[in-house]
Parts: structure tokens; sequence; C-alpha cells
């Protein structure tokens, strides 16, 4: 069976236990978590072009100070606050990507980058990169996120590095990564045509004879079941941002490195609350999948199954000291499927959550919204 038959044959299985979800959805205001009346005034999530310089200046500022701030040494190779959050992506990478954890875990990790840039002293929400409305441009480049004074710099001119030379984030050096490894690296970034708009780079996976990625992102939100739409949304749109983020270290264990990447998964939340609000009843609670990669499949983006990937793409593997802190995958969920009940951990940076605390943007715990 090729990988793009696995594919689908995940999908489809995945669709038969989003059914179940589905079918017996949590009733809003029940379970623990979940507590309306503490969100009377949501944070408004903006698209980046949309704000002033002043606040694009109050979130850049903010996040420089997360970069200065010391982090958790008990994590391996941490120095900064910053570090301490590639690590955390870093140790859960196998769980948190091509699993039923996927959305979940990265709107939990959305909310803890935001609790950071609040220790700060910012007062505003993350903004999302509207990369819909970004798929317009001839050149990813010419985005407004990649303005060498107004925003997070333009890319680098020197082959492979491609470190950054302009904007707030240059010459600042990385610790953690790529992949397993732990080593020191710029912030770099190469940018080629516009991968927001053509998706031809993932074959057009789910939506047959359509390159464009906002055609596929239209497919993906049209999708009923949670299974098919999260799968869709993981591939397309997702996939499309992290190469039209041009971030030459942006291998899925570290791609947290390249400071664009939460805008990006605002984004990525942004649909997911889109296709929520679609249905919210039948929707807001709906989880399933698989809690561990398939090993058969891995990454559902990349060629060969977990051990081609682990010997061919990533050419690395954990230590000892990071291997004993990769979670298992099923914590909170007594047995393989992701369910309400799944917990996420910051290795002590805040207290343990649970999936059904992050389903609703505005359930209490979480207090947002995307305009």
């Amino acid at each position: 069976m090729t990988k793009i038959s696995r594919v689908f044959a995940l999908a489809a299985a995945l669709a038969g236990l989003a059914e179940v979800a589905l079918a017996s959805p949590v009733v809003e205001g029940k379970g623990k978590g979940h507590s309306p009346n503490k969100c009377k005034k949501p944070a408004k999530r903006r698209a980046w072009h949309t704000l002033g310089n002043k606040d694009k200046k109050a979130y850049i500022d903010a996040q420089l100070c997360v970069m200065a701030k010391p982090g958790n040494p008990a994590l391996p190779g941490v120095r900064t606050l910053f570090d301490e959050m590639v690590s955390i992506h870093q140790l859960q990478t196998l769980t948190i990507h091509s699993t039923g954890t996927f959305l979940p875990w990265h709107r939990w990790y959305l909310d803890l980058h935001e609790r950071n840039l609040r220790d700060c002293g910012f007062k505003g929400a993350i903004p999302y990169w509207d990369e819909y409305h970004e798929a317009a441009l001839p050149l990813v480049a010419s985005s407004d996120v990649f303005d060498p004074v107004t925003g997070f710099g333009s890319e680098g001119t020197v082959a492979p590095q491609y470190c950054l030379t302009d904007g707030p984030f240059a010459n600042y050096t990385n610790a953690i990564g790529p992949n397993w490894n732990i080593t020191d690296g710029c912030i770099g970034r190469h940018h080629v045509f516009n991968p927001l708009r053509d998706s031809s780079f993932v074959d057009a996976l789910l939506l047959p004879n359509a390159t464009d990625v906002r055609a596929q992102t239209d497919y993906c939100l049209s999708l009923t079941t949670w299974a098919e739409a999260s799968t869709c949304i993981y591939l397309t749109p997702h996939v499309a941002g992290h190469i039209g983020m041009g971030s030459t270290r942006g291998d899925p264990f570290t791609s947290p490195t390249e400071p664009l990447f939460y805008l990006h998964h605002a984004y990525i939340d942004k649909l997911w609350a889109d296709w929520q609000a679609q249905n919210p009843a039948a929707r807001t609670y709906a989880i399933g999948g698989r809690n561990t990669q398939d090993p058969a499949v891995g990454f559902l983006e990349l060629p060969g199954d977990m051990a081609l990937e682990a010997a061919v793409v990533f050419q690395s593997e954990p230590t000892p000291e990071q291997a004993a802190l990769v979670p298992a995958g099923d914590e909170g969920d007594n047995g393989p499927n992701v369910t309400l009940n799944h917990e996420f951990t910051a290795y002590g940076r805040i207290p343990l959550a649970r999936a059904r605390q992050v389903m609703d943007t505005k359930g209490g715990y979480l207090c947002y919204e995307y305009v």
C-alpha cells in the first residue's frame, strides 16, 4: 500500500472514531474546565496585516522579552523561555503531529505562548497570519509579516542557513534542534514563490486536481466529520504555511524556533474555530483518532513509515535524557484513542490541562475569538 493510500485509509478509520464523538457530543457547559461565565470579554485575535505599527511593536517587544528570560534548565539544552517552548514542542512532536491531538494540543500551546507574553507585559492577543488573504500575493516574501522594520524581518542571503540579517530577530541564537539535536543555530529564512497559493507540493492530497491552497482550505471547512476536517487542515493549509514561512530550520520537531510559527498556528487554530462554529452543538467537543502516530505511516506529509523517517529524514534519535521526558501519548485517555480527558503537559511551567478545556475558545480556560 502506498503512502497516499494509507493516508486515505487512515482518514477513513479516523472518521469512524469521529462519528462516535459527533453522535454523542459533550453538552456545552458540562465538564471540568468549562466555565462560560468566566469569558465575558473574549480577547480579539486579529490578522497581522490589519494591526497598526504600535500593536505590531508591542507584540514583537513581548516576543523579544520571552527570548531574553531564563527557561527551565531541567529541559535538555534550554537557556531561555523561548528555548523552553521549542523544547516542549520537540519532546512531544511524535504525539502531536499526524494524530488526533494535533489541533487541540497546538491550541493549548498557543495559550501557553500567550501566557508567556503576558508575563512580559503584553496586553493584547496573539495575532494571526492571514494566509488565505496572503495567498493573493505574487511572492510570499512581500507579505507584511516579513517587513524588516514593522514585521519579523525578511530573509537571509547566505546559503545554506540563510541567517537573518535584518529585523528584530537578526543574530538571535537558537539552542534547540534541528530534529532531536541540541545545537546552536540562527533563525534562518529563505523564500520561494508563494506556497500559500500553490499547493502542488502536496499533490492535492485531499482535493484532486486542485493546486490552489485557498480552494483546498474551503474544501477542508466543508467537510463534516472531525477526522476528515482535521486531517485536511493538517495536510494542506498547515503544511503550506510552514513552507511559506521559509524557515531553514523548520523541521517538525523544532519549528517554533521561527518566531512566526505562532502566527501561523493561530491561523490554523482559526480554521478549526471556523469549522467548529458551523455546527457548535456537534463540533465544539468533537474529537478522536490515534493518540500516537501510526508506525506504518508516521508523518502524513512525509515519505515512508516512522522507522524510515527517523533514519532518512530526521537522522537523529532522542538522547536518554530526552527520551525520559517524551510522553507515551495516551496520558488521560485510558486507551489508544484521543479523548476529552487527554492530558497536556508543559513540564511544570503551568498545571496539567485536558483536551476538554481547550475545545471551546470561550469556555473559561480559554477566552478569545478571531476577528
